[in-house]
């Protein structure tokens, strides 16, 4: 199974694979993040969430253009959808008065989009009950096992696709 391991640290890898399948499942049902948004009542569903997250950078990987106009092909771009798609979940944030829609400071014939009042306080809202309800399921935990746990799940997370090769067979010369 896990070549070069001791039994016990082979079995702690079965065991990971394990916990990282239910853990796939549930964060492929966004489980989590739809109990957040049921509990706040706010009217808005996963694909609003994403939407508003798309507008507002508040996803890390949109950090690094926190700076750029966001556009309803912005939104679809960053989501992965159809721009008329991303055009019909705009329209019903703007409808519920969570994000507008303004002319761009660059080029005033360009429409973006930005949160409104509203939108930020439901982000600032959302990110609070998201953090407690996760403070809450790790309460137990010491602040040395948070650390590191931190610290392993980012190690984990950044390893890439290089270490989901397959490893070549062993040289029939070598052996």
């Amino acid at each position: 199974m896990a070549a070069g391991y001791s039994p016990e640290a082979a079995a702690a890898i079965v065991r990971i694979d394990a916990t990282m399948q239910r853990m796939r499942r549930s964060i492929s049902k966004r489980e989590f993040v739809a109990d957040v948004l049921r509990e706040m009542d706010a009217g808005i569903d996963l694909q609003l969430l994403d939407v508003m997250g798309a507008v507002s950078h508040w996803h890390p990987e949109n950090l690094e253009d926190a700076g750029r106009e966001v556009t309803v092909g912005t939104v679809a771009e960053r989501l992965h959808i159809d721009p008329s798609r991303a055009s019909r979940l705009v329209s019903e944030l703007v409808d519920k008065g969570y994000i507008r829609r303004v002319a761009s400071q660059t080029d005033s014939r360009r429409i973006v989009l930005e949160a409104t009042e509203k939108g930020w306080a439901f982000g600032e809202e959302f990110r609070r009950r998201k953090g407690g309800m996760l403070g809450r399921a790790l309460k137990c935990w010491t602040e040395d096992e948070l650390v590191t746990f931190d610290r392993l799940l980012d190690r984990y997370s950044h390893w890439g696709k290089e270490g989901l090769k397959p490893t070549p067979p062993p040289d029939a010369g070598e052996a």
